[in-house]
């Protein structure tokens, strides 16, 4: 080939890349960020991240076509609950679905989440979010774009009745998240992982656990469940963070795109598990599980030795 043939080629080459770049006709970048969760896909807190990121693709799609991919690695199975924080303090990830009790160790003020009497939305309105996200960015270098509900409260899970706030003489599951309320209440932390919960169930190594008032047949826990305690107690806090690193990265219009989908779906997984627990308690009755309404001075007590302890820590 003759150098002016060369030359010729590489003119309308550039000619092209002139012309098509002011049009928008090359491809932009696409952004890929990798997720993690703190359940598997078959716990129902899952559906709070689908939620999330459907909003997100169906947002993407109609705005800017393929220049944002959420690329799920997996829930526990992937990353240990209790590491998935620091995976994303370190880059190794770059969202984290979790719940506050799993970064308590680098985090403790997120532990005053559970205590708020809020939805999410009612926390961006009153300017708590913007406080949260404050910490966040300050002392783990993360950004806290949401939480995702779930609008519901946790519950205690019994094998065994009790008549009052009064736990003495049993042990109880717990993750950080409640274990302050129990031993308030005279029982005995038992912290193990939601995986083995079943099997300490069976074999008697716990009397009972705590956990939200959606989800317990997720772990088939049910069959070893006979009594649901009322009143529930705490908000279900579950944040959604991102590596700040990758956030800032990230195009503008992309961070509006996540801020809006986030919004949007605070609103709707409050709905949807508003939705879902007014469904789980028939079907724990239909399941045998019979409901402790405590007396209204010990539903009292509960309360006020449930939150009196959870601000001990903050």
């Amino acid at each position: 080939m003759s150098r002016r043939m060369v030359f010729a080629l590489f003119a309308v080459f550039l000619g092209w890349s002139v012309f098509v770049a002011p049009y928008g006709l090359v491809q932009a970048e696409t952004f890929t960020l990798k997720a993690v969760t703190g359940w598997p896909k078959t716990a129902s807190e899952y559906k709070a991240f689908a939620t999330f990121t459907d909003l997100v693709e169906q947002m993407t799609a109609k705005k800017y076509p393929g220049e944002l991919k959420i690329q799920y690695i997996g829930g526990p199975e992937a990353v240990k609950t209790p590491d998935q924080v620091q995976a994303l303090q370190r880059g190794m990830v770059d969202m984290v679905f979790t719940t506050t009790a799993y970064y308590l160790s680098v985090l403790p003020e997120v532990d005053a989440i559970k205590l708020s009497d809020y939805t999410p939305s009612g926390e961006r309105a009153s300017g708590a979010w913007a406080y949260i996200n404050e910490l966040h960015a300050k002392k783990i270098e993360t950004y806290y774009l949401a939480r995702l509900g779930l609008g519901t409260k946790f519950h205690l899970y019994l094998k065994k009745p009790i008549s009052g706030a009064d736990l003495k003489g049993l042990n109880i599951r717990v993750s950080p998240m409640y274990l302050q309320v129990i031993k308030g209440l005279g029982g005995n932390p038992v912290v193990i992982p939601p995986t083995e919960v079943y099997v300490a169930l069976e074999r008697n190594v716990v009397d009972g656990y705590c956990w939200p008032s959606v989800g317990i047949g997720d772990w088939g826990w049910q069959k070893q469940t006979k009594y649901v305690v009322d009143p529930g107690f705490y908000q279900v806090p579950n944040p959604l963070l991102v590596n700040h690193s990758t956030w800032s990265k990230l195009p503008k219009k992309l961070q509006d795109l996540l801020t809006e989908a986030a919004v949007e779906a605070e609103k709707k997984v409050v709905a949807d598990f508003d939705e879902l627990a007014k469904k789980e308690r028939p079907n724990l009755l239909k399941e045998g599980i019979q409901v402790i309404d405590l007396p209204a001075a010990e539903k009292e007590k509960f309360l006020k030795v449930g939150f009196d302890e959870g601000w001990k820590d903050v």
